[in-house]
């Protein structure tokens, strides 16, 4: 894929720049948002690792300009550990997945890679694990032929499992891509709604607990780390 990278710590750019280089992909190193900006007009990239903490022109300003130019490439952030607020607000403007800092560069290529999967299939106007379904232009749900009446907040959370089936999200992920005010969050208000949305969706059991690390949405016969109820 040819990748911009924008991130304002040379060293850190270098090294991402040389990861992706290693794992087959074509970077480009920016070290500020004007000119990130400018690299996109003359140049289609297939994504964008964009830094939330860049000088002058931050990076959601930035994330903000090229949803409003139409740019189309996924964008991956990079943000502090503590700024979970930023995150929220980089998902709400069209990021399609957060890496919070310092973090593992294997990480970083799987996302990468995980997110050029998602760029290489067709737009999905249906999300399906196993008989459950949710319609993305109506948000119709159904388990086989029963519709379900979901709240806004249901909706959401199921959306964001059933776009990654089989991938584990944590409760503070959840809680950062569902609810809006996330420095205010209680990860037991996951729990609650994982409830909710299991009884109405009902058996056989679609969303699982992976014990001591969170939830994942997949059919019952398929593999996984030992899920639990």
């Amino acid at each position: 894929m040819h990748i911009l990278v924008v991130e304002d710590e040379v060293r850190l750019a270098r090294q991402i720049a040389a990861a992706l280089t290693e794992a087959g992909h074509d970077p480009l190193v920016v070290h500020d948002g004007e000119v990130a900006l400018q690299a996109t007009l003359e140049t289609p990239f297939d994504l964008i690792v964009l830094d939330l903490g860049l000088p002058q022109m931050d990076g959601l300003e930035v994330l903000r300009l090229l949803r409003a130019q139409h740019v189309a490439s996924r964008v991956l952030i990079l943000t502090a550990r503590g700024q979970v607020s930023d995150r929220v607000t980089g998902l709400q403007l069209g990021a399609d997945d957060y890496l919070p800092k310092p973090f593992a560069m294997q990480e970083l290529i799987a996302r990468v890679h995980a997110l050029g999967r998602r760029y290489n299939e067709e737009p999905a106007l249906m999300l399906r694990v196993g008989d459950l379904t949710l319609e993305l232009i109506n948000h119709t749900v159904c388990r086989g032929i029963r519709q379900i009446e979901l709240s806004a907040r249901e909706l959401m959370l199921l959306k964001v499992l059933m776009r990654e089936p089989g991938r584990i999200f944590t409760r503070t992920e959840l809680c950062e891509r569902v609810w809006e005010h996330a420095h205010e969050y209680d990860t037991k208000l996951v729990e609650v709604f994982i409830g909710r949305l299991r009884k109405k969706i009902g058996e056989p059991l679609l969303i699982h607990t992976v014990r001591h690390v969170g939830y994942t949405i997949r059919e019952s016969g398929a593999s996984s780390d030992s899920p639990q109820k």
